[in-house]
């Protein structure tokens, strides 16, 4: 129930629209103030449609993600799913950092693909739809590790060119030239 200043009757929405509504606010705020709508919604037990083009804003404070391209959804679910298992080259672009990389389709291996990239052969998880000859790899810095040695760590190694780097405070950003 939410009571309103100036309407004598107490109303039971269904749902509660929300349109940037912490767009003016500072990010430390913003991310206080996050946590607080959430739990309102929570205790409230209604729906929410809340509109953001905060990405970490939308992943963070979602039950359920519906991403829009065009005017259309490009894909919907829940927030990890969004993250992890984009279906598209556009949302796997607009949702976090991310690395798209042409390779080859080698074989499909039940629910796996082999794929050549860069000279090396690769097993990755196949998508639910069709695939042709060629896919378009999706790899998340945090999926990544720097050495400046070789490691025995499992996994693909492939030598390239610290390009930049950038200081964030809680961490650091990369670029690393990779062949071509």
């Amino acid at each position: 129930m939410i009571e309103a200043p100036g309407i004598p009757k107490r109303i039971e929405p269904e749902v509660l629209l929300l349109d940037e509504p912490l767009s003016n606010l500072d990010a430390k705020l913003r991310e206080q103030i996050r946590w607080e709508v959430r739990v309102v919604q929570q205790r409230l037990d209604i729906t929410f449609i809340y509109v953001t083009h905060d990405q970490e804003e939308a992943l963070a404070a979602s039950d359920w993600i519906a991403v829009m391209n065009k005017g259309r959804v490009e894909q919907w679910g829940t927030p990890r799913d969004i993250y992890e298992r984009p279906r598209t080259a556009f949302l796997a672009d607009f949702v976090g950092t991310v690395n798209l990389l042409p390779a080859a389709v080698l074989a499909r291996e039940g629910d796996r693909l082999v794929v050549a990239f860069v000279g090396h052969r690769l097993s990755v998880p196949a998508p639910d739809t069709p695939v042709s000859d060629s896919v378009t790899l999706s790899v998340r810095p945090e999926s990544l590790a720097i050495s400046m040695a070789p490691t025995d760590s499992p996994g693909l190694h492939l030598s390239g060119n610290v390009e930049r780097c950038a200081f964030l405070g809680q961490m650091a950003r990369y670029w690393v030239r990779v062949g071509a």
